[in-house]
């Protein structure tokens, strides 16, 4: 079942938050040729305790131009993590809450995870918004990735 982004428009006491800005990991900084993000994030790396169970982590996401935005996360491993709602539409100066879950075990993985958001414009028309990611990636007029921590397992 497929859930609806929650938007919001913040009243200006939460706006505006900080974007803060791309991550501090150079293995997260932008490829030759991936355009820069133009979105806000509140945070630059997702932190998920190490236990045996699952945990999430509440993230904002705001759009900052004067345009409809649609955006697409994707994430390293879709055995250990999942996005709420990981395409979704944003309107111009509004707000969603993602939610992003870890399936943890008390295993840290040894891999380098990450979450990749991406972004590009949308039409007022557009009714839905997987449809607009049909052909992948290339398009998108906006990238950032940030970094996954997994706190040491508390004794």
């Amino acid at each position: 079942m497929k859930l609806a982004a929650k938007t919001f428009t913040p009243s200006t006491a939460d706006l505006p938050f900080t974007d803060a800005g791309a991550s501090e990991d150079s293995g997260m900084a932008n490829k030759p040729g991936e355009p820069a993000f133009q979105l806000w994030l509140d945070v630059k790396k997702v932190v998920f305790p190490t236990t045996s169970e699952p945990s999430y982590v509440n993230l904002r996401l705001h759009n900052p131009t004067d345009k409809r935005i649609t955006f697409k996360v994707r994430c390293t491993s879709a055995e250990l993590f999942r996005v709420q709602p990981p395409i979704a539409f944003i309107n111009a100066g509004a707000t969603v809450n993602l939610v992003m879950w870890s399936a943890n075990t008390h295993l840290q993985p040894e891999k380098k995870h990450y979450f990749a958001f991406y972004h590009k414009n949308a039409s007022p028309s557009a009714r839905q918004s997987p449809p607009l990611w049909k052909d992948g990636l290339k398009d998108a007029e906006g990238v950032r990735r940030i970094p996954v921590v997994f706190l040491p397992p508390s004794s």
